[in-house]
């Protein structure tokens, strides 16, 4: 190896060196004497956005859980592994009147859990100690998750699984990709706890959180058949059938669209979150004053 080239190798080392310091100072020098681990549960509403929400309706009561693990890697950067259980409903009972959604008359629910990982980027620098940190640290999130979704709908008083019925003659999974972004804000409610407020959306990588994307099938009286054209249910008060649209009642046939296939599902979480900052091995119990350190 000539001298020249050795020294190339070198001056590599000690630049990729340099870089790693950088970034170990930055982190380590907190790190040993801070909690840089909290523990997050919340709890919100939840919207879906597909065919069966046209006016993105938010539900009231409250139909998200969660529960993560989020760590203080950098001044700015901290990362989030959480597994949210939630709910997702739409219905066409909610359409414009005389619409075709409201004469397509379909509806479901889901209960499902998603997991993800996100890399969490803060706007204000870290302050150095978790129990000085900032009263109010709005940040945002992104990262990648896995869903199950699993919808189900009613008819005659009994509760069917849409995707063992295959009501569109499409087969697809229970599980699907997610990316999440989120936007928040902590909270300083006093040395050991935060409370948060935070925007999550997802966008899934599949149409079928509804069981709604292509085309109708024959109805011919099978439940697949009844559950996947249901123009012949919509009802008054009185419970007597009528007609909302005639030319939309008369162009859902089967082959005619049911759904948008060019454009996938999502839904938003609001919630609302208490974080606590964790102790380290051997700083003691967990709301132990930072005085005492």
């Amino acid at each position: 190896m000539t001298y020249f080239g050795t020294m190339k190798r070198l001056i590599a080392l000690i630049f990729i060196l340099l870089a790693v310091e950088g970034v170990s100072q930055s982190f380590f020098n907190w790190q040993y004497n801070d909690r840089y681990f909290s523990l997050i549960a919340g709890s919100g509403m939840t919207a879906y956005f597909g065919e069966l929400n046209d006016n993105n309706r938010i539900r009231q009561e409250f139909s998200n859980f969660s529960i993560g693990l989020e760590a203080r890697l950098l001044s700015r950067v901290a990362a989030r592994a959480e597994v949210i259980y939630y709910s997702l409903e739409g219905d066409d009972l909610y359409a414009e009147d005389s619409s075709f959604n409201r004469q397509r008359n379909l509806s479901f629910f889901s209960r499902n859990v998603e997991a993800n990982l996100q890399g969490i980027f803060f706007l204000r620098k870290y302050r150095g100690d978790y129990h000085k940190r900032w009263a109010f640290d709005p940040y945002m999130g992104l990262g990648v998750g896995v869903t199950t979704y699993s919808p189900t709908a009613e008819l005659d008083s009994v509760t069917y699984k849409l995707r063992e019925l295959e009501t569109e003659g499409v087969e697809y999974g229970q599980f699907a990709l997610v990316l999440p972004l989120t936007f928040g804000v902590k909270m300083r409610f006093n040395e050991f706890v935060n409370f948060n407020m935070e925007l999550g959306y997802r966008y899934a990588f599949t149409d079928y959180l509804d069981d709604v994307s292509t085309v109708f099938i024959e109805s011919d009286g099978s439940i697949a058949g009844r559950l996947s054209n249901r123009k012949d249910e919509v009802r008054t008060r009185d419970n007597e059938f009528f007609i909302v649209n005639q030319e939309h009642y008369d162009a859902q046939v089967a082959g005619a669209p049911r759904g948008n296939p060019d454009r996938n599902d999502s839904y938003l979480y609001i919630s609302f979150r208490l974080e606590v900052f964790l102790p380290r091995k051997n700083t003691g119990p967990l709301f132990k004053k930072p005085s005492a350190y």
